[in-house]
């Protein structure tokens, strides 16, 4: 009987390399090298490994890796029914990890009415929102205007504020809701204020602010938690529709070469949505969820404790699952002038007399450190890791030293991580490493921008400056950083974002390129910032051994690329495209006919 040669036919999205055979924890036996389901050969295999090895071919049966070397080696896991991929040369690495961002939000925000981070005029502004009320007419007079993506710090002309009577001079009777693209800041309409009770005897929540005008009234204008005051008023999505939000931040994921994520701030219907997706066979990412702890919560280990019950599902094997083992904790706000809510050690900076001298306003801090201590103490002993967002110097360290009484106390396993660490002490910088805490950072905003080098440095004066952004100091001084697109307070676009944390700089064409490279010392080398976005989000989200590097044993979740971003000029890694995306031996994106 004859032998049917090994198939080299085209894989495309949907495509399964031996489903049947996909096992939990398999690994390949070293003593032989047997048939494999899929070769990639004759190309340049990035592995992220501890060395950062480069090989030219690998090979996948059951959903892992049972082979990484040379293309001779790789031919020797050529059987019968093996399908045979030329790379022609192309990058293979790991697929990416974004160990922070909101994929409901940013799914919702693909399907809405999208400023898409444009910077603005008012006029201009006014008539994005217009052109979708138009388009929406069937919708009035109830049915709420959810506008996202609106780069608030990016207004024009520099120092413009908008209030409600912005939205108030629109022509609809439909209650406004404006979010920010730091996702702190919201703007509503009168009629958004009245659904909500928000008028001038409307306290303060503890977690935000309302703004006012001179005579104490509400301008439209919402800091922080008070934004929740009208969010809660916007009917849900039905079932259906989250489904369909969730299916929609998928495919914007897969297309950027996202294997893993994690929801910074998981609700229950995202949950719910994305655990639909899993059982119908397609959830096309490691989801990782970590619901939301508020300070006024009398008992923080109870939702997040239910949520596990019901959705965790458990270890990593070769199809993607729902994973809940993190929890989300807000320390502060931004930095980000006017609202200045992120917690400083020292004043923000005040122009008075031709000079910038200390203010009075430091900033918010959410959770008073002993407060904080407890209940790091109580996730860590249930079994949660905490994650904590922390902008500020002030927010940072206490943090850490939250962290700090968790070391001591015993807890080396659990993996705590702080989101963002926009402005960090120096004293606090070589903590990251000693306490092993993951710093999740937002890469996008290490360039030259309004939400920078205008809303940012001023108020920070030049010795603060030097630690914006840390990537460098904390990389530097044995921390871990990992990459958290924080989606879509900043726009899903990795290889833009990989890009600037390894040059500094504004996209070219950008009014702020001719800036050059901002604080150009915090750069991470090239080879750190794609672990940062591979094997660093791993071992955050407790995936090491399974996800982040191409080695024998781990799956096959891996991306081929139309450059290699290691070798072209670093300004062109921002027109990185994702030629071919894989979770554990099933394609989600693109197909293996190169061209």
């Amino acid at each position: 009987m004859e032998n049917n040669p090994p198939r080299r036919a085209v894989l495309a999205a949907g495509a399964v390399v031996a489903a049947s055979a996909v096992a939990d924890g398999f690994t390949a036996p070293a003593e032989a090298a047997s048939a494999a389901d899929l070769v990639l050969t004759n190309g340049y295999v990035y592995t992220v490994d501890a060395r950062d090895s480069v090989h030219r071919a690998l090979a996948v049966s059951g959903g892992r890796i049972v082979y990484v070397g040379s293309v001779e080696g790789a031919a020797r896991h050529i059987g019968d029914g093996t399908t045979v991929v030329d790379l022609g040369g192309r990058m293979v690495m790991p697929g990416l990890h974004d160990g922070h961002m909101h994929p409901m939000s940013g799914g919702q925000g693909l399907i809405g009415c999208d400023l898409k981070y444009a910077s603005l005029t008012v006029e201009r502004f006014q008539d994005e929102i217009r052109a979708y009320l138009d388009k929406t007419k069937d919708k009035e007079p109830g049915a709420w205007v959810v506008v996202s993506h609106w780069y608030v710090q990016a207004m024009r002309p520099k120092g413009t504020k908008l209030t409600r009577a912005h939205l108030d001079a629109l022509d609809t009777k439909r209650p406004i809701i404006v979010q920010s693209t730091d996702g702190h800041t919201t703007l509503v309409n009168t009629r958004a204020l009245e659904l909500a009770g928000i008028t001038a005897r409307t306290k303060n929540p503890p977690d935000g602010t309302i703004e006012r005008d001179g005579s104490g009234e509400p301008t439209g204008v919402l800091q922080d938690g008070a934004s929740t005051l009208v969010e809660r008023k916007i009917p849900k999505p039905t079932a259906a529709e989250n489904v369909e939000i969730a299916r929609t931040a998928l495919a914007a994921l897969a297309q950027q070469g996202v294997t893993t994520f994690m929801d910074a701030v998981a609700s229950e219907e995202g949950l719910r949505a994305f655990t639909t997706l899993q059982k119908r066979g397609e959830l096309t990412a490691r989801a990782h969820f970590a619901p939301l702890i508020n300070v006024t919560d009398a008992d923080p280990l109870k939702e997040p404790a239910r949520l596990r019950r019901r959705y965790d599902n458990g270890r990593v094997t070769a199809r993607a699952k729902v994973a809940v083992h993190n929890v989300k904790l807000f320390m502060d706000g931004v930095l980000q002038y006017p609202a200045q809510t992120a917690g400083l050690l020292e004043p923000y900076l005040v122009h008075r007399h031709d000079r910038w001298v200390p203010g009075r306003e430091k900033g918010a801090q959410y959770w008073e450190q002993g407060k904080l201590d407890a209940v790091v103490l109580k996730l860590a002993k249930a079994g949660f890791d905490p994650h904590i967002h922390a902008i500020g110097d002030r927010a940072v360290r206490v943090a850490l030293n939250a962290y700090a009484l968790l070391r001591r106390s015993g807890y080396t396993g659990t993996r705590p991580a702080i989101a963002h660490a926009e402005l960090v002490d120096p004293a606090d910088i070589p903590r990251f490493g000693r306490l092993d805490v993951v710093a999740a950072m937002g890469f996008h905003w290490a360039k030259p921008a309004p939400d920078s080098v205008e809303t940012v440095k001023p108020y920070l004066g030049a010795e603060r400056w030097a630690t914006y952004e840390p990537e460098g100091d904390i990389f530097r001084k044995g921390g871990r950083v990992s990459l958290g697109s924080d989606w879509p307070v900043d726009p899903l676009d990795e290889w833009t974002a990989i890009k600037t944390v390894i040059t500094r700089t504004a996209a070219p064409g950008s009014a702020f390129a001719k800036q050059g490279a901002m604080t150009p010392h915090q750069r991470l080398p090239r080879a750190a910032a794609l672990r940062a976005a591979t094997v660093n989000g791993a071992y955050q989200l407790r995936q090491e051994r399974h996800t982040g590097s191409l080695e024998v044993g781990k799956l096959a979740d891996l991306i081929v690329l139309d450059r290699n971003v290691m070798k072209i000029p670093a300004e062109e890694i921002a027109k990185t495209k994702v030629l071919l995306t894989m979770v554990g031996g099933t394609i989600v994106h693109g197909s293996a006919d190169f061209g």
